[in-house]
């Protein structure tokens, strides 16, 4: 603890010392992590290399390693932003939107990203084979997924998320359906449209929610 409170007052003082170099440090880091989405996105995780993502960022690699230690760094960060934005999406939507609305939304806006310009996360199941960091790194993520949309469904149809597990399940049938349909997409792409796909997928994982939250959600 007193270790962390030491660099913590280091990374202050630093930034208030030289505010230029700490202005200069995160648009470089913006750009990496920028870099790193696209190179992903272009070749999948798993063939991604640093010196690309240097290369793409216009750094060099020792510069690259200074921010991120290992490629999979970039990918927990890239994760971790995602979670980020998802809470800060699901805390303005809680109770002006459906939670069923505002998730279809979501998904099918996330397949034709995925569709129109790339899927990062290719390759990352296959990767974390080899290394058991990243495939528990990004067990939480899918489970801090899991726990953001079962508090959106708990407000919605008033249940308690301390007690019940109602709403975890509903939640992990509906983004189990994303999952199915991306994994199905990935296999055969030249046959298969995601966007469709994730849509047959969730009309079925809906039902199956329906059929275990009370019958009615809460009246807005």
């Amino acid at each position: 603890m007193a270790e962390n409170s030491a660099a913590i007052a280091g990374d202050i003082a630093e930034k208030e010392r030289f505010p230029r170099r700490t202005a200069r440090r995160q648009q470089t880091r913006v750009r990496i992590l920028e870099a790193a989405l696209n190179e992903f996105r272009r070749v999948g995780y798993a063939e991604a290399t640093m010196n690309a993502i240097a290369e793409a960022a216009d750094i060099h690699v020792t510069t690259l390693f200074t921010h991120f230690k290992a490629k999979r760094e970039l990918a927990e960060t890239l994760a971790n932003i995602e979670l980020e934005q998802l809470s800060e999406m699901i805390e303005a939507a809680k109770g002006k939107i459906p939670v069923f609305e505002f998730f279809r939304g979501l998904v099918l806006a996330t397949a034709k990203e995925r569709q129109d310009k790339g899927d990062h996360k290719r390759g990352i199941s296959r990767e974390s084979l080899q290394e058991p960091e990243l495939a528990l790194n990004w067990m939480r993520y899918e489970e801090q997924e899991i726990k953001l949309l079962a508090g959106y469904i708990a407000v919605d149809f008033g249940l308690d998320i301390e007690t019940d597990y109602v709403p975890f399940l509903a939640a992990d049938v509906l983004i189990s359906s994303g999952v199915l349909a991306w994994s199905r997409w990935r296999k055969a792409r030249a046959s298969y449209d995601l966007v469709a796909e994730s849509e047959i997928a969730l009309d079925l994982a809906e039902r199956m929610a329906r059929a275990i939250l009370p019958l009615r959600p809460l009246q807005r």
